[in-house]
């Protein structure tokens, strides 16, 4: 069987794993806050792309729930309009991934840096 996977080139590894996350969040996310509306899934996927285009920067994330958290709190903080944003995004987050607030904003003060940073 494994080596049925490896002929298929089959890939299991953490961003898929993080990827089916944050797809999962951003569904209910939706569910739960008119603003979640505003986030996209194209701009969660861009930003999970600025991050892996430098390998180290993977490292930096705890585990692939806590860097799906963190991409989906970055894209809500980068596309949602500062006069919306008005949704607790950080304590949701906190109740259905059980990540520390403190540690999502760590990871996403990262994200925004990598993504700002002049090229």
């Amino acid at each position: 069987m494994a080596f049925l996977l490896k002929v298929l080139d089959f890939d299991i590894g953490t961003s898929n794993i993080a990827f089916i996350f944050l797809e999962e969040l951003l569904v209910q996310f939706k569910e739960v806050a008119r603003v979640g509306e505003f986030v996209s899934f194209e701009a969660c996927m861009d930003l999970m792309d600025l991050l892996y285009e430098k390998e180290e920067t993977t490292i930096l994330y705890r585990s692939p729930r806590s860097l799906a958290a963190s991409v989906l709190v970055a894209a809500y903080v980068i596309t949602t309009p500062k006069q919306r944003c008005e949704f607790p995004v950080l304590s949701w987050v906190n109740f259905v991934t059980s990540i520390k607030e403190d540690d999502v904003v760590e990871s996403v003060g990262e994200i925004l840096k990598h993504v700002f940073e002049p090229r």
